[in-house]
C-alpha cells in the first residue's frame, strides 16, 4: 500500500475507533442480574426490591409491574437465561416499568438529544394481532425527580403536566399488519391528536430488533428522530420530536392487551455530536490527500 493510502486508512480508522470510544453504551440490561419474579424495585418485599436512589433502577405504579422470567411458554431469552414480560394475570394489566436516565446517567439533568436506545422484542402473535400491545418508548415526565429515581409511591404519572413519549413496538390501533411508532404531540399520524403513525415494518412472530434514535437539538430545542426495527441502516419512520422537553426515562410498556410480549437486552447510548468527529475525519482525509499529492 502506498503511503498516501496508508495515512488515509489509518486516519480512517481512528474516526471509527473515537466515534467506537465515545459511542460505548451508558446503560446495558438483559436482566440477567435480576431475580425471577416482579421487576420493580419499589415492590414491598418483591423479588427485585432495592431502596429508592440505589441497586436496581427500575421502578413502576402500583407494583408489581413486568416480570422477570426464563424461558416461558416456548420463548427462549434472546441472550442469556433471563427476559422480561408483562404480569401473570389474565387480560390486560397494563405494566409500566420506567428507568430514570436523568438521575442514574445525567446528574439529574435531562438529556437534550444524541440518544441511541436499542432492545429487542419478542412478537407473540404476527401479523393481524390486535390482542398484543407492547411498546417501549424514550420519553420525559416532567414528576421523575432529579436527585433520587423515583417520586413517592412510585408513579410517574400523577400530577404530570408535561409527558413526552417516543414510542416503538405494537398497537390495536392502525394497521395491525405493520409495528406502530409514536410521538406524542405530533398530529399527522393515524387517529388524530395521538401520535401514532404505522411503521412500513411487518409484524411476524419471533425475535425483533428495535432501535430508536434522537438527534441533536435543533434550534427550538426538538430533534429529528429515527425508528428501526430490523434493518438498521433504513428507518422504518422517521418524524421530529416536536415536543422540546428532553429526555429523562426510559418506558417499557407490557400486557397492554390480552397477551404479553417479552422484552430482552436493552442498550442506551450516547450519541456524539456529529460535528466533531465529521470534522476530524474531514481533517485526516485532506491530510491524507497532500500526503499522496507529495509522496506517491
Amino acid at each position: 500500500m502506498k503511503r498516501g493510502m496508508l495515512l488515509c486508512a489509518v486516519g480512517l480508522l481512528v474516526v471509527a475507533t473515537a466515534f467506537t470510544a465515545q459511542a460505548a453504551p451508558v446503560f446495558t440490561d438483559g436482566f440477567e442480574g435480576a431475580n425471577i419474579g416482579a421487576l420493580d424495585k419499589n415492590a414491598p418485599g418483591g423479588a427485585n426490591s432495592a431502596p429508592n436512589g440505589s441497586g436496581n433502577p427500575w421502578f413502576g405504579p402500583n407494583p408489581p409491574n413486568g416480570q422477570v422470567v426464563s424461558t416461558d411458554s416456548g420463548v427462549t431469552p434472546h441472550s442469556g437465561d433471563h427476559m422480561l414480560r408483562g404480569a401473570f394475570v389474565g387480560g390486560a394489566d397494563i405494566d409500566q416499568n420506567w428507568l430514570n436516565i436523568a438521575y442514574r446517567f445525567n446528574g439529574g439533568n435531562v438529556f437534550t438529544g444524541n440518544l441511541t436506545l436499542d432492545w429487542w422484542f419478542y412478537d407473540v402473535g404476527g401479523a393481524g394481532d390486535g390482542n398484543f400491545k407492547d411498546y417501549v418508548a424514550l420519553g420525559y415526565y416532567n414528576t421523575a425527580p432529579s436527585g433520587t429515581d423515583y417520586p413517592g409511591s412510585g408513579s410517574l404519572n400523577a400530577g404530570a403536566s408535561k409527558i413526552q413519549r417516543l414510542s416503538l413496538g405494537a398497537q390495536s390501533t392502525g394497521d395491525t399488519s405493520k409495528y406502530q411508532a409514536r410521538v406524542v404531540g405530533s398530529s399527522d399520524g393515524y387517529g388524530g391528536p395521538n401520535g401514532w403513525f404505522n411503521t412500513s415494518t411487518s409484524r411476524s412472530v419471533g425475535w425483533h430488533q428495535a432501535r430508536i434514535v434522537v438527534g441533536p437539538a435543533l434550534g427550538d430545542g426538538t430533534n429529528d428522530v429515527w425508528f428501526y426495527i430490523d434493518d438498521m441502516v433504513n428507518p422504518t419512520l422517521t418524524h421530529n420530536s416536536v415536543l422540546n422537553y428532553g429526555y429523562n426515562v426510559i418506558e417499557v410498556n407490557s400486557k397492554f392487551g390480552s397477551q404479553t410480549g417479552y422484552f430482552d437486552d436493552f442498550s442506551l447510548t450516547l450519541v456524539p455530536e456529529p460535528g466533531s468527529l465529521l470534522a476530524l475525519g474531514a481533517g485526516l482525509v485532506s491530510l491524507a490527500g497532500v500526503v499522496r499529492r507529495k509522496r506517491v
